[in-house]
Parts: C-alpha cells; sequence; structure tokens
C-alpha cells in the first residue's frame, strides 16, 4: 500500500475518519512515489530524562477477535511502551519498525524500516522517588501504536510513561512476534458504492457499529495488563507506575475512543482528542473528566465538485457533536485549533512530506501539539499549573484558544 500527499492520511479530518477513502487503512495512489520518512526525523528529547522502549504481545485469552470468524483466535494486541529511561551512552536507538514481517511489502510503513528513534530498547528505567504517571496512547484508524512517536518520546522524556496498542482488524498488522498471522474475515469495511453519501452513512454505522466496541474493549484490557504490570515482581515497571494519575489521548479514531473511555473507565482521569471525529455515547452524554479537543486548522476541501455541499452538511455534524461533548460535559473543556493543519499532522506521517505553500511545517505543529498535550497533562495528572492553558490569544500565533467553564 501506498501513501501519499494526495491520499487520505493528509487529508481532511471529514474526508479520513468518515472513512470514505479508506482501503486497508487508507487510499492507494499507484501513479505517485510511496511514502518515504527521513532516517532521524525526531526532534532530540526535550526532557531531562532519556527514553526506553519496550514492545509486548498481550493475548486476551477472555476473548475471540471479533475480526476474525475462528473463535478460538484471541485477540491478540501489540504494545509499544516509551518511559524515562537512565541514559545508555553509546547505546543503539531503537528502529521505528521492529519487524517489517509484521506489514505486508504493500503497507504504508515498508519504507520506514530504516528510520530510527530517540529510544533505546530495554534501557533502565530512571531511578525516581515516586512512581511515573501513566499516559495510554490510542492510535488512527487503520494506523499502528508507534504512529505518534513524534509526541510519546517527549512525554518520556518529561517523566510520564506511555503505552499505546494497536487494534487489530482495524490495523496494517497482519503477523505478530508468536508466528501467527491475522487477516481479518469477518466486521471488514464496507465496500465503497460509489455513492459518496451512502459510503458516508455506511462508513459511520460500521464504525461506530461494528468497530467502535472492540477498540474500547482492547482499551480497558490495556488498562488491566498495565495494573499487572506495576505488580509483576521482576518485571522493568515493577511499582513504577503511579495508576492514580492516568490519563489517555489518541489521534482520530483513536481521540475518540480516548474520550469514550472517561466515560467508561474511572481509572482515567482526564484524556485529549487530537482531531478525532466522536463515536459512541460521549457525543451526547458527555464526561465529567477534563478534556481537550484539538483540531485541525486548514481548510476541508471535497476530492470532487460535487460532494462540496453534502461535505459541508458532514463537517456542521462533526462539529455539532463536539459542541453536545462540550454542552454535556462538567469538567474543565478545553479547545485547541492550529492554522494551516491537516489530520495528518497530528501522526509522525506528515514528516515524510515538505510543507505545502498553506501548510504548517510539521515539527512545527508537531511542537505546538507537544506543548499543549503536556501542559494539560501536567495540570490534570501532577498538579502544575501552566499559563499555557490559561492564555488567550495563545503565545502560539498558529492557535486559537478556548477554555470552559
Amino acid at each position: 500500500m501506498k501513501i501519499t500527499k494526495k491520499s487520505s492520511i493528509v487529508l481532511t479530518a471529514s474526508l479520513l475518519i468518515l472513512g470514505v477513502a479508506l482501503r486497508d487503512g487508507f487510499a492507494r495512489q499507484a501513479d505517485e512515489p510511496a511514502l518515504k520518512m527521513a532516517t532521524s526525523p525526531f526532534l532530540p528529547p526535550a526532557g531531562p530524562y532519556a527514553v526506553g522502549t519496550h514492545e509486548f504481545l498481550w493475548i486476551d485469552q477472555s476473548r475471540p477477535d471479533p475480526f476474525l470468524k475462528d473463535a478460538s483466535f484471541k485477540r491478540h494486541l501489540l504494545v509499544r511502551v516509551w518511559y524515562p529511561a537512565e541514559s545508555v551512552p553509546n547505546a543503539q536507538k531503537s528502529t521505528y519498525i521492529l519487524d517489517p514481517k509484521e506489514f505486508s511489502e504493500k503497507s504504508s510503513y515498508a519504507s520506514f524500516t530504516a528510520v530510527k528513534t530517540n529510544a533505546v530498547t530495554d534501557a533502565p528505567i530512571a531511578k525516581s522517588k515516586t512512581p511515573f504517571p501513566v499516559l495510554v496512547y490510542q492510535p488512527g484508524g487503520g494506523t499502528a501504536r508507534f504512529i505518534g512517536t513524534f509526541e510519546t518520546e517527549q512525554l518520556a522524556s518529561h517523566g510520564y510513561v506511555v503505552v499505546a496498542a494497536d487494534h487489530p482488524g482495524f490495523s496494517e498488522t497482519m503477523r505478530f512476534p508468536d508466528g501467527t498471522t491475522f487477516t481479518a474475515d469477518q466486521h471488514v469495511q464496507p465496500k465503497e458504492t460509489g455513492d459518496f453519501s451512502q459510503d458516508v452513512k455506511n462508513s459511520w454505522n460500521w464504525l461506530n457499529d461494528e468497530v467502535f466496541a472492540t477498540w474500547t474493549a482492547d482499551a480497558s484490557f490495556t488498562l488491566d495488563k498495565i495494573e499487572q504490570l506495576n505488580k509483576t515482581v521482576g518485571q522493568i515497571f515493577y511499582r513504577q507506575l503511579d495508576l492514580a494519575r492516568l490519563g489517555m489521548f489518541g489521534w482520530s479514531f483513536g481521540g475518540a475512543t480516548a474520550v469514550e473511555m472517561s466515560i467508561d473507565d474511572p481509572r482515567v482521569k482526564a484524556v485529549i482528542d487530537q482531531d478525532g471525529q466522536l463515536f459512541g455515547k460521549a457525543r451526547e452524554k458527555g464526561t465529567a473528566r477534563p478534556f481537550m479537543l484539538m483540531h485541525h486548522g486548514g481548510e476541508d476541501k471535497p476530492s470532487k465538485p460535487e460532494q462540496a455541499e453534502l461535505l459541508k452538511q458532514l463537517i456542521a455534524q462533526t462539529k455539532a457533536w463536539d459542541d453536545s461533548l462540550l454542552d454535556h460535559s462538567t469538567g474543565d473543556r478545553y479547545e485547541v485549533t492550529i492554522a494551516k493543519t491537516q489530520h495528518g499532522h497530528f501522526s509522525d506521517f506528515m514528516l515524510a512530506f515538505p510543507a505545502g505553500p498553506d501548510e504548517l511545517d510539521a515539527r512545527r505543529a508537531h511542537a505546538i501539539i507537544v506543548a499543549y498535550t503536556e501542559a494539560f497533562f501536567d495540570k490534570y495528572l501532577r498538579g502544575q499549573g501552566s499559563g499555557l492553558l490559561r492564555a488567550a490569544p495563545s503565545p502560539y500565533p498558529e492557535v486559537t484558544f478556548s477554555k470552559q467553564p
């Protein structure tokens, strides 16, 4: 699979989240070169800690995988963790893709095998008098657990343990480290009919009715496993995790998952939705937890002129759901809109593209996203006030900021 600047990864939130152009996660454009990221695209960690990383394969023995007809196959989750670490001089940095065999040769990640991160695999966890707060990251629909590395590394360098799990069936993972393979054969994305309006309706129904509950169940299982890590003697995270200070954030479909979990699971204390259309009950019920909605600020344009009017209606509907969430919620609520950004700016993918004339440079956008994400969780998980969350206008000229109440 190829991802290009004309494909859905960098189009507006409306097209990506609606799933109109999705196929195996993203649209294909065979007439353009495949995505290619620089070998070392990520900014050095800005915090006081070095960054360590570790991967797990967690299997939920209580759940058959809902995307497979074979009920004997239990739900598999690939999980990557970033954590504050002791510096390891001359250590090799971890690769972005640990096992290329996880994905097909046509995967959007096929060109990323040489990419290096700032993290060191299995580096010793940093010494601390108190356990570290925990953040759970939810990737976008169709993407991998590591697609927000630009921010997970930075947060780990500032003293957070960040845990991210994939969601097979709506991701590109085809092979697990235990040798088992995965190809969804039920509850798969609806085939496109060619009717834009009908395709949107079908995609929304599929995401809300057939996919979303699996993602929240995966998130709940992830929280259970994090608790287990904290209790397991001899494990790197034994008694290192402060589970009373746990937040969740995510991009796109993952952002919607984070908001929903703030209603479903009391372990989640604060959440950020990074440019994600809402699903589930949050858009009607609201949440009592503090949350932040981040939005892209670039212009939404239809793929075809005849789609323009319907696209306006769809955008209005997604905004109405955001407004309903804001109106029905009872905790602190924030909105951050970043001018000249697209949906893809909330991921690593934009690091593979030069900024267009009306687009914000990816690293600039990432710096803003990290600043607000860190300020939000510092306030609600660490009790540290931030002028960034009080400032209006924002110190970043690209940002439109608001807070309720």
